[in-house]
Order: C-alpha cells, then sequence, then structure tokens
C-alpha cells in the first residue's frame, strides 16, 4: 500500500511541474488550433498595433485570452488587448483660493494646487448672474512671481429662457503642471455694471480618448414576406461570416422619407431568437440616402433577422447591411531581439489569460499618437495543434452500457436473494 501510495504522489507531483510552468516559459503551442502570420515593416521602432479580424473574434474566446504573438525565432512577446471605446473622464483637483480681487471690470482669483501639482488641463468658472457673455483669460506659475499665459479671451456664458438654460463655465487649456493658476473674467458689457462675482473655481483634468470601429458585411439572403401581429412586414435573414461582437447595425436603403417600426434578433439558434433592439427607422425627407444605424448592448451573433413592418407601403429597398463593433486593438512592442515575421496564435479553450505588465506601462492617450499599423494574414491550420482529449466516457462509451448491466445484475442479485429469504421465513430469521 505504501508503494502504491508513493507511486501517485510521484505522477501527481510531475502533472504539477507540467502545468505549473516557470514565469516566463513558453507556452506549449499544440494547445491552439490556428495561427497567422503578421508581416512587419524594415527598421521599426517603438509600437506595433494591429486590429482583430473577423477569422480571429470567430476563433478566439469571446474575451480573447487565449491570443499569443511570437516572433520567428519562436520568442513570445507581450502585448496588451485595447477595446477601443470611445472614453470622457474628468478628474479633479483640490486647489487653494487666495489673492481675490477686482481691478477695472474684472475680477481676479488665484489658486495654488500644492507642491507637486498633477497634471490639468481644464478649469471650471462659476460665477454669478445670468444672461451674459463673458471673456476669462488663464495664467500659470511655477512660483507665482513669473506667469505665463494659458488661454485668452475664453467665453463664459450663461442664458435663461422658457425654464430651459445653457451655460459654459468650462475653459480648457494645454497639458500643464503650473502649481499656481490665476483667473481673470471681466465683465459683459451689455449687462454687467461692474466686475462679475466669483463664486468658484475647480481644476481638472479633462481626457478625450476617440473610439475606433470596425464593420463586417452581412451576406443578405432574399426577403420574405410576413406578418407580425397581423401588420404586412419584411423579413431579412443575413450570415455575418462568423460568431463576432456587434453593438451597431448600419442599414443601407433608398425610399425617401419613410418611418417604419423593427426588430432585430439573434437567430444563431433558430429555435430561441434572442431580440437584441426594436424600435423606428425613420429618415427624413431632407436626409437624401445616408444610412441608417441604430445601438444596442453588445452581442456575439452569427445570423441576424430584420424585420420591419411595411403596413401598406412597399418595402424598403435595402441594398446592404454592415455590423459594426468597438475594435479589438493588439498593441505590441518587440524589441530589440524580435525577428519578424510575427505569428499570432488563438482557438485554444485551455489557455490562461497571460497578464503582461506592458498593459499597465501603455501610457493613457496612447490613441493619439500614430502607430504602424500591421495586417493580419490569412488564416492557417497550426501543424502541431494536438485537439484536447476527449472524456474517457466518450472515447468508451461501451463501458457506460457495461456499468450499467452489472449494476442490473448486482441489483437483480440482491433482489433475488431479499425474496428468497421473504420465502423462507426460518433463514430470513437465521439471516436476521
Amino acid at each position: 500500500m505504501r508503494k502504491i501510495c508513493l507511486v501517485v504522489c510521484a505522477v501527481w507531483a510531475f502533472w504539477g511541474v507540467l502545468w505549473a510552468q516557470a514565469p516566463g516559459t513558453p507556452e506549449p503551442l499544440g494547445a491552439w488550433p490556428f495561427f497567422k502570420v503578421i508581416q512587419a515593416p524594415r527598421n521599426y521602432t517603438g509600437l506595433l498595433e494591429f486590429v482583430l479580424d473577423r477569422e480571429t473574434l470567430d476563433q478566439a474566446r469571446a474575451d480573447q485570452s487565449d491570443l499569443r504573438l511570437y516572433d520567428s525565432a519562436g520568442r513570445e512577446i507581450p502585448y496588451a488587448l485595447r477595446l477601443r471605446r470611445e472614453v470622457e473622464r474628468q478628474s479633479t483637483f483640490a486647489a487653494r483660493e487666495f489673492n481675490r480681487g477686482t481691478e477695472g471690470g474684472a475680477s481676479q482669483l488665484s489658486c495654488d494646487l500644492g507642491e507637486q501639482p498633477v497634471q490639468h488641463n481644464e478649469l471650471e468658472i462659476e460665477t454669478t448672474g445670468n444672461n451674459f457673455r463673458r471673456l476669462a483669460e488663464v495664467e500659470g506659475s511655477s512660483d507665482g512671481i513669473a506667469w505665463s499665459k494659458l488661454v485668452s479671451d475664453a467665453i463664459l456664458f450663461r442664458f435663461a429662457a422658457g425654464g430651459r438654460s445653457a451655460e459654459q463655465q468650462a475653459v480648457a487649456y494645454p497639458e500643464s503642471r503650473y502649481r499656481y493658476l490665476r483667473v481673470r473674467v471681466n465683465r459683459d458689457p451689455q449687462v454687467d455694471r461692474a466686475a462679475p462675482e466669483i463664486v468658484g473655481v475647480r481644476v481638472r483634468r479633462a481626457v478625450h480618448i476617440p473610439g475606433e470601429m470596425v464593420g463586417w458585411a452581412a451576406s443578405l439572403e432574399g426577403r420574405e414576406a410576413d406578418r407580425v401581429d397581423g401588420r404586412p412586414a419584411s423579413v431579412l435573414r443575413m450570415d455575418l461570416g462568423g460568431r463576432i461582437p456587434l453593438e451597431r447595425l448600419v442599414v443601407a436603403t433608398g425610399g425617401g422619407a419613410f418611418s417604419r417600426p423593427f426588430q432585430l434578433a439573434v437567430i444563431d439558434d433558430p429555435a430561441a431568437p434572442v431580440v437584441i433592439a426594436s424600435g423606428g427607422l425613420t429618415r427624413r425627407a431632407d436626409a437624401g440616402a445616408a444610412p441608417l444605424y441604430f445601438d444596442f448592448s453588445e452581442r456575439f451573433a452569427r445570423r441576424l433577422k430584420l424585420t420591419v413592418i411595411d403596413d401598406r407601403n412597399a418595402p424598403l429597398p435595402i441594398s446592404g447591411i454592415t455590423a459594426m463593433s468597438v475594435a479589438r486593438q493588439v498593441v505590441f512592442e518587440p524589441g530589440p531581439m524580435a525577428a519578424a515575421p510575427f505569428r499570432l496564435y488563438y482557438g485554444s479553450s485551455r489557455a490562461l489569460e497571460p497578464h503582461y505588465d506592458l498593459t499597465s506601462r501603455l501610457p493613457e492617450g496612447l490613441s493619439s499618437r500614430p502607430l504602424i499599423r500591421l495586417a493580419l494574414g490569412p488564416q492557417r491550420d497550426n501543424p502541431v495543434y494536438q485537439p484536447e482529449p476527449k472524456p474517457f466516457s466518450e472515447r468508451a462509451p461501451w463501458l457506460v452500457y457495461v456499468f450499467l448491466a452489472a449494476a442490473s445484475l448486482a441489483l437483480a442479485a440482491i433482489l433475488l436473494s431479499l425474496a428468497r429469504a421473504s420465502a423462507n421465513p426460518e433463514r430470513a430469521d437465521t439471516l436476521n
């Protein structure tokens, strides 16, 4: 028994060594069924990037955590996967006000952001009054003595009418780390009799990260006439060429001005369609032939069904439909030792999320910088791919029947023994 336990422990330790690899150890690529070759320009430096295409999104996992990038020498290359959604973010910083005052028709205020100010690029200036248009200027200083102008003739306004109002209090300026800021607000000569009162200022950093979307042309099937709640309708089924993420549908159609109710459903399982959007397709008479689009929460789908209620109107002449999704961008820095071309592996169901350090090292404003965009090559089968072995019950299904038969025989034997014991009370007493 002791020898058996030692053998079991040794086997367990062996598999532990295989699965718990040391950090940086290359993973065996036999777990990835597909790869794409990525060519790179000569003498490249810095960051490179590419956007995942339809084939990659279809075969990779939904979170794309199975992506692996290698150079031609077999070295793994860290990467950062970025969803290119448009982002608007603001951070407000504490600032101590000092030196309030007025000079002629202008009010002035200074503020101190502390000994270690962070980057800032926006100032919200709150002033009293309504229906005004005032000019403001902002200056910055590192020591409170020498001042540099950050922005001049910035417009502040507030107008109210009919219970509604519109205002502009924010003043944007270039990225700055000045410790001191000085604000000057001039009076509106049409409204103000004296210098306006500055209620307060808030120092902020406003970040705008532009987004990027990619489109996938759908393959349309022929229009089908149908009825929805007794109303004549047109049904269009489409195939996206792969199971991909989408959150916007762009419909190219003529037909002039119209307004039609619609419903969009995912029909990957024809027996259980899932409605993901509904509303109205509307075009004004002065809109020309511009494509229509509608947004919805992101979903993965391959086949869609668009139902448009026509009533007594002629069906819309839909010439094309494009599914849009947020671009999945892969950013990487090959380094001087990396050898092109590169290979992107994907499609593994066993791969763990890699968590490369590069993700945290990328600058926040990376989207505004020009990066070298590479193109993915065609999908190729991985010649060393080894499919994950099926469970033993699937590899030897006959064992299930053997087990059931043995269990049935054992149960029959028990029942037979009980029947005989009940037929012979003396034997039953003896057994008891």
